[in-house]
C-alpha cells in the first residue's frame, strides 16, 4: 500500500524515534522518476496515473513488510527502510533501477517506460528533518548526474562499521 505525504512522514518519524531508541540503522531511498516515454499522456492524465501506480506494485513485493513507501511530491517516493543500513538500501536501489524500472508499465492506452533516480541518505541517529533534507540532496545530486543514478549520503556514524568496536578492541589490547 502507497502511504500519501502526512502517512509517510508519520512513518518516518515513528521509525526515527525507534532506531534511536533502540540504536539500529534506516536508511531512506527517495525515488524521483526523470523521464518517461510511449503514449501522449502526462503527469496528472488518467493514463500516466495508472502506469504510476503500476510502477509502485512493482516495487512493493522488493519490500520487506515493515518498509514503508509513500508518495512525497508529483513523481517523487519515499522508502523507509528501518534496520537497513546503507550498503543494503544501495544494493535495493540497484535492485529496483534494475528489475522495476528496466521494463514498460501498462497505462490505458499503451506502454510507458520510466527512467528514475535514487537519493539515499541514513539516519545516524539524527532528526527525520536532517535525513529528508539529506535524502533531498542525494536526489537532486542523482538527477544532475542522469536517468539510473544513485546518490548516497552517508552519515558519520555508518562511513566505519568498525569504528563502534574501537574503543572496545584498544580496551582490550590494553589488557594483553
Amino acid at each position: 500500500m502507497i502511504l500519501d505525504r502526512e502517512e509517510t512522514v508519520s512513518a518516518l518519524f515513528r521509525e526515527t524515534d525507534r532506531a534511536q531508541r533502540m540504536k539500529m540503522p534506516l536508511a531512506l531511498i527517495k525515488v524521483g522518476i526523470t523521464a518517461w516515454q510511449g503514449g501522449r499522456t502526462e503527469p496528472g492524465d488518467p493514463a500516466f496515473d495508472a502506469a504510476i501506480q503500476g510502477i509502485v506494485k512493482r516495487i512493493t513485493p522488493l519490500l520487506r513488510c515493515y518498509d514503508a513507501v509513500g508518495q512525497m511530491a508529483d513523481r517523487e517516493f519515499l522508502l523507509v527502510l528501518p534496520g537497513c543500513s546503507i550498503s543494503n538500501a544501495r544494493t535495493l536501489a540497484e535492485r529496483l533501477r534494475d528489475e522495476v524500472f528496466i521494463s514498460p508499465a501498462p497505462s490505458c492506452a499503451n506502454l510507458m517506460q520510466f527512467r528514475a533516480c535514487f537519493g539515499i541518505a541514513s539516519s545516524g541517529g539524527r532528526t527525520p528533518f536532517v535525513v529528508l533534507r539529506e535524502v533531498d540532496s542525494a536526489l537532486l545530486s542523482a538527477r544532475s548526474d542522469g536517468a539510473g543514478s544513485i546518490q548516497c549520503i552517508v552519515a558519520k556514524e555508518d562511513t566505519d562499521s568498525a569504528a563502534f568496536f574501537l574503543p572496545v578492541l584498544q580496551d582490550e589490547a590494553l589488557h594483553w
